[in-house]
């Protein structure tokens, strides 16, 4: 478990089982953990290497959506390797919440 992505959601009141669900998530996609943690210590995204899925890349989708910015970006990465549909279809239609 990565203590810089669990100290970042705690320090920002992350309710525990939502913490749980999220550390849980980078725990299974490392890569995309490691990118998270250099945000977290630098707040800027990583252009160079920067992990890619279906030809987004963390910086990319924070510049779609305001509900991008950090973890955002990096959850809808996740999305986009664990249900490319959905997660497709998500942008497509501009992040509408319910």
């Amino acid at each position: 478990m990565s203590e810089v992505i669990k100290n970042f959601y705690e320090k920002n009141k992350i309710p525990k089982l939502i913490l749980e669900q999220k550390l849980k998530k980078f725990e299974q996609h490392k890569d995309i953990a490691s990118e998270f943690e250099g945000w977290i210590s630098d707040k800027i995204y990583k252009t160079d290497g920067a992990v890619t899925v279906e030809n987004y890349t963390a910086k990319k989708l924070s510049e779609l959506s305001e509900y991008l910015n950090g973890d955002g970006a990096f959850m809808m990465l996740i999305e986009l390797r664990e249900n490319p549909k959905k997660a497709q279809e998500r942008i497509a239609g501009g992040f509408k919440r319910k």
